[in-house]
């Protein structure tokens, strides 16, 4: 630092000044006076003129002006629309599924379902009254009739 008394004289005038201009600042934040409004004026504006924009229409090239080859139309097929009809609903013959039969020693088992109360003996894979057993065990039997797949639990 400084220790000649030269720096004070120098940089006590800068501390007062700095600290005078915070204080103004301050008291004129909140004093009670008004800022003077100027009045405005009032600008005239002009319309501006629209232009039409020119009508423009871009052309397909048939060939690449570069590579000097030729683009090949892609033809549309047509569009096809399906007549939708109403989904008829699909009935499920009554079936039950009584019980298995199987063999300890052959893992073979054998089914015993009643289709529309007539009792039938089936395997895996056998079909009777246009129903199919895909797969089974003791507790459900999984089947397929006209193309969809159900699996019905054994009854109690």
């Amino acid at each position: 630092m400084l220790k000649s008394k030269k720096g004070i004289y120098v940089l006590l005038p800068l501390v007062v000044f700095v600290w005078g201009a915070i204080i103004y600042q301050i008291i004129d934040a909140f004093s009670d006076e008004e800022p003077l409004l100027v009045e405005t004026t009032i600008i005239k504006t002009k319309d501006i003129a629209v232009v039409a924009r020119e009508k423009f229409e871009i052309k397909t090239l048939e060939r690449d002006p570069f590579l000097g080859t030729v683009y090949v139309k892609k033809k549309q097929q047509p569009v096809v629309i399906k007549n939708r009809e109403a989904k008829k609903e699909f009935l499920w013959p009554n079936i039950q599924y009584k019980g298995e039969i199987s063999d300890v020693k052959t893992s073979k088992a054998i089914f015993l379902i009643a289709i529309n109360n007539i009792e039938y003996i089936l395997e895996k894979k056998e079909t009777a009254a246009e129903v199919t057993i895909i797969k089974g065990d003791n507790a459900a039997i999984t089947i397929k009739y006209k193309g969809r797949i159900k699996k019905i639990p054994m009854l109690e």
